[in-house]
């Protein structure tokens, strides 16, 4: 892509101007890129606030400390791309393909994630604060250390999802699929996990005081030093 430029529309003022695809350190803001093939762009330390990347192709996309706040990127596919440590509040992220993505260290409360794709991504140490991820696809996702506050995973699919050392502390998790996902030494407390699937899970050392298991699958799950105070069963 060396070399190549791409040609963008800025919303505020409503002109074009062409743009290199290597970019760090610009003004993106309110720039509009949707149904975009972006595949491979450099757009590291940028700010891309309120940005629109609605169906882009951002694949293997290196979008790297860049703030992406409010930005709308439904439906995109980020398969790949490089979002560590990004600024994410507030953005709309349905139904987008994140798989194998890198957003270690990322801000991602009060974002829209209702089923997006973050199979085999790693979420390492991200913030989820409040985030609306109903559906969510987390098979073998690598969360540990994550801050999943009070943010809505209802109907997750995290089979094999590392949670170990969250601070989930009133996560809701109601009928997600957790199968043989870690959740060693992960904050629980009062979080909801009704009819929640924790079969073969292991829950060693975490501290689930004050959570509700209402119909929850414990089937073979591992509780060895797991706090259970006040546990609703």
């Amino acid at each position: 892509m060396n070399g190549k430029s791409l040609i963008y529309r800025d919303l505020d003022r409503g002109d074009r101007q062409v743009i290199p695809l290597h970019q760090s350190g610009v003004d993106l803001h309110g720039y509009q890129f949707s149904h975009s093939n972006l595949a491979g762009i450099q757009f590291t330390n940028c700010n891309l606030v309120q940005a629109k990347f609605p169906y882009a192709n951002l694949q293997r996309a290196n979008l790297i400390g860049s703030d992406l706040r409010l930005a709308d990127l439904s439906e995109a596919d980020l398969s790949e791309a490089n979002l560590i440590a990004t600024n994410l509040r507030q953005a709309n992220l349905r139904r987008i393909n994140g798989c194998r993505a890198l957003l270690q260290r990322s801000n991602l409360s009060e974002s829209a994630l209702q089923e997006a794709n973050f199979n085999q991504a790693d979420l390492s140490q991200s913030i989820f604060t409040e985030a609306e991820a109903q559906g969510i696809y987390l098979y073998r996702a690598n969360l540990c250390q994550a801050k999943l506050v009070r943010a809505h995973f209802q109907q997750a699919y995290a089979l094999e999802a590392d949670f170990s050392y969250i601070d989930g502390d009133r996560l809701d998790l109601r009928w997600a699929n957790l199968k043989k996902a870690n959740f060693r030494y992960a904050n629980l407390t009062r979080a909801n996990l009704q009819q929640a699937n924790l079969s073969q899970a292991d829950l060693t050392g975490a501290n689930l005081s004050g959570a509700n298991l209402n119909g929850a699958n414990l089937q073979q799950t591992i509780l060895t030093q797991t706090h259970l105070d006040g546990v609703i069963l």
